[in-house]
């Protein structure tokens, strides 16, 4: 709508949430402007580890949040469960790495490699991502139950 009043392209668009990421203000004539203003997004949550297994899951889009912050986080979660899991699934060797090694050993492994050798991080974090979602790592619980002490 602003684009159309404005008869020019100054608001971002798309039909996914996240496009818009701060105010912006287009000028329609010289004496009115429009505010184009972010949508609504999904509430904060309380609990980060409930936000987190939402994210994990794919229940919060992927295009409204940072996946290679996402996926170190899943590395960590997944770390805790077995260690054995990733390094099954990718063939690579666990001991003493971090998260951040370990998403980089997945994208060498998958071949996600970009210009001078390095690891597209963002391609192998979606990696990672997509296949927890489906299943391939294996069945990975997030929550317990309560222990009824």
């Amino acid at each position: 709508m602003i684009n159309s009043l404005s008869k020019r392209k100054g608001a971002r668009t798309g039909n996914r949430p996240g496009v818009t990421k701060g105010n912006q203000w287009i000028k329609v004539k010289d004496s009115l402007e429009l505010l184009d203003t972010p949508g609504i997004l999904w509430p904060k949550f309380q609990d980060e580890e409930v936000g987190l297994n939402l994210a994990f899951t794919g229940a919060i889009k992927d295009e409204i949040l940072d996946v290679e912050s996402l996926a170190l986080k899943l590395v960590e979660r997944i770390n805790r469960v077995s260690n054995k899991l990733l390094e099954k699934r990718y063939g690579i060797d666990m001991k003493n790495k971090s998260p951040y090694e370990i998403i980089d050993n997945i994208g060498r492994k998958r071949g996600c490699l970009i210009k001078g050798g390095e690891v597209d991080f963002t391609r192998a974090s979606d990696i990672l991502l997509d296949e927890y979602r489906k299943g391939l790592i294996g069945k990975i619980t997030l929550e317990l139950p309560e222990s009824g002490d």
